[in-house]
């Protein structure tokens, strides 16, 4: 895996934000503060390679291994804390870092039958903002911009196709992530010649 490439999937994850950004100022749809539902989904996955920003971080900050041991504990990803308090609150303890189905959900498209872009919602969202999330998706019929999932899963994938295509869930991804991050930088401190 080239490190390298960390650089480019943060960039990524830069335009991400800024398109679902605007999509969330143009609409008005938003979370509410403090949710953390989506997060407790046992289902998300994510590929090695958009973990790899998150990895290089916790081996420079020296938390591989407690993460690592982190991974094996927790069915739901291993970053979300939730709330003593609230329940479906909580946060995640490495926002900055979060791959692309985080950054997406409930602001990004899939496609329909016919191809054309169907909203991801949140089921939040077709509770508690239904009439707002109607517009939303007649905004999107008549034009009005949305990323795609399937967009950016190439674009992102497209770095690097052996890591960038293989989903599996978060925590894997993680821990593939982490465990490849340190083998290459292993490997390049006991070698002369750089790894691509």
């Amino acid at each position: 895996m080239n490190l390298g490439i960390a650089a480019q999937v943060l960039a990524a994850y830069r335009q991400m934000d800024a398109e679902t950004a605007a999509l969330r100022a143009e609409t008005g749809l938003h979370c509410p503060p403090g949710c953390g539902r989506c997060c407790e989904n046992p289902q998300i996955e994510a590929t090695p390679l958009e973990m790899l920003p998150v990895a290089l971080t916790l081996i420079g900050r020296g938390e591989a291994t407690y993460w690592l041991e982190q991974v094996d504990l927790h069915s739901n990803c291993v970053f979300y804390e939730a709330s003593l308090t609230t329940p479906g609150h909580g946060r995640c303890r490495m926002y900055d870092w979060r791959p692309s189905l985080c950054r997406l959900f409930g602001y990004a498209a899939v496609n329909g039958k016919g191809g054309e872009p169907v909203l991801a919602a949140c089921s939040w969202h077709e509770v508690v903002m239904p009439e707002q999330l109607a517009g939303v998706r007649d905004a999107i019929a008549i034009g009005l911009p949305i990323p795609k999932f399937s967009d950016w899963q190439a674009r992102i994938a497209s770095l690097d196709p052996h890591w960038g295509y293989q989903q599996m869930p978060i925590n894997q991804a993680l821990r593939v992530a982490l465990e490849r991050v340190g083998l290459t930088l292993a490997y390049q401190q006991a070698s002369p010649e750089p790894l691509d």
